[in-house]
């Protein structure tokens, strides 16, 4: 692995590129295989685990055109629409090339979609517009991901749409006509690849896997977990290599994966604090568990409020979570509690529908945050 200039470059809050970039090394074969092979992906973490970083960084190495689109922002079907009809503008640009060389071919495909080449700009500019503002977006959306299509199988090319956040469309198309015109492409697609990407586990899982749902069984399914402790250790000895010109103990590099749980936006917030406040050599441990304070006492506001919002059901089943608990319906998870199981098991699914705990390895229940963790106890 090439290392970078700067030491702090390796652990990023953002997307993480180059060296940055920590192992997923199977995850990555996986994605880059799919979208070699025009096989739909959906890629599912929770929030801050890294899934951008990785999908970028398979379809860089894929070395296929490709165009992201967030929906985070979409409120109803007609921005859906304009994010897609954009998207799919760009992406005949990004594949093909310029775009006034296609537009008779645009043209035979087109019927509901107005095409115009816009040349106020110093590159022509492919434009699609619905003829009519009544249209319906789910019609625009499946002619132009059509056109796409056809587009690149005229040209033997092979391109990729990233659909980031796709659980906004779910919540707002509710299954209807949006999802079922995506469906209907991407069955028959052998040029164009999609990746739907995004961040409400459960809200995906519905749209994906529940039989009543255009998208069912559409895609390959990728649930980013942890990375492990393994790859860890050489991604933070590789750092402390280049910062100190030495490595650190196992017990040090331990103290920072125990206190963050491995949480990839933690580690990397945490290592940060380390290596900019300890230039000339390693910390000690109780500098590693002092800077960890800070950073819990930092996020204080946003930890107690995501444990507000729960109910106290929910907020009983979260403390034996992070006491341990196990065996959540036992007799003595019942008693402590004063719980019926019925409840727990309710609460459970409220905290899992929340993102606040996920399934482990072992499938056993684990709290999402280690700074919601530390406030719970506290």
């Amino acid at each position: 692995m090439k290392e970078l200039a700067r030491v702090r470059d390796y652990f990023p809050l953002g997307l993480a590129v180059g060296s940055a970039f920590c192992n997923r090394q199977e995850e990555t074969q996986l994605l880059v295989e799919n979208i070699k092979n025009g096989k739909h992906t959906l890629l599912m973490a929770t929030r801050r685990y890294g899934k951008s970083s990785l999908a970028l960084h398979a379809l860089k190495l894929s070395k296929l055109p490709y165009i992201e689109t967030d929906f985070y922002m979409a409120r109803n079907e007609k921005i859906i629409e304009v994010y897609i009809l954009k998207a799919v503008v760009d992406l005949i640009g990004e594949a093909l090339g310029p775009v006034d060389k296609l537009i008779v071919s645009i043209k035979k495909y087109v019927k509901g979609l107005k095409p115009k080449l816009d040349i106020g700009t110093p590159v022509l500019k492919l434009e699609l517009t619905p003829s009519s503002p009544e249209t319906d977006p789910a019609t625009n959306i499946k002619e132009a991901l059509w056109l796409l299509e056809k587009l690149l199988e005229e040209n033997k090319k092979q391109a990729v749409l990233l659909f980031d956040e796709f659980q906004t469309v779910g919540l707002i198309a509710e299954g209807k006509g949006i999802e079922g015109a995506i469906r209907h492409v991407a069955q028959k697609t052998k040029y164009l690849t999609f990746i739907f990407s995004g961040s409400h586990r459960r809200l995906l899982k519905t749209m994906f896997e529940d039989e009543t749902r255009p998208l069912y069984k559409l895609c390959w399914k990728i649930d980013l977990k942890r990375i492990s402790k393994e790859h860890y250790q050489k991604h933070i000895q590789a750092a402390a290599r280049l910062a100190w010109k030495k490595v650190l103990s196992n017990e040090l590099i331990d103290e920072i994966l125990v206190l963050t749980e491995r949480h990839p936006y933690y580690v990397n917030k945490l290592s940060d604090r380390i290596f900019t406040y300890y230039l000339k050599t390693p910390p000690q441990l109780d500098n590693i568990r002092t800077e960890w304070l800070a950073i819990v006492q930092e996020e204080k506001s946003d930890a107690i409020r995501e444990i507000s919002l729960l109910s106290l059901g929910q907020k009983g089943v979260l403390l034996q979570i992070a006491k341990g608990e196990d065996q959540l319906t036992s007799k003595q998870s019942v008693m402590a509690l004063e719980m019926q199981s019925s409840s727990i098991l309710a609460g459970l699914e409220g905290l899992e529908e929340k993102d606040v705990i996920e399934r482990g390895e072992d499938n056993q229940c684990e709290i999402i945050n280690p700074v919601v963790k530390y406030y719970v106890l506290k």
